[in-house]
């Protein structure tokens, strides 16, 4: 971690994005936890007609690794229409 990229303990990064079935959506989330230094805070799927939304919580990541998850979750094979949220919670 650089100074340029600092991790506030209360920040939260938050995933947001579609996927055709479950299963893709699962998958992309496999590879960015296992690539990530960040802690898992929460995960969520919710279908949504034919697709399942999903929202990824990480905590533990400065705003350039929390770009660089996004980037790699977005090259994932199903995964559609990312959004990345940075929130800063409370201690």
């Amino acid at each position: 971690m650089s100074l340029a990229d600092p991790v506030a303990p209360e920040a939260l990064q938050v995933f947001v994005f579609a996927a055709p079935h479950p299963r893709a959506a699962l998958n992309a989330i496999d590879d960015a936890l296992a690539r990530t230094t960040g802690e898992l805070a929460s995960l969520r799927l919710k279908p949504v007609g034919r697709i399942v939304e999903a929202t990824l919580t990480l905590r533990g990541l400065g705003p350039d690794a929390a770009r660089a998850a996004a980037d790699r979750l977005a090259t994932q094979v199903g995964v559609q229409a990312l959004r990345l949220e940075h929130l800063r919670g409370r201690p």
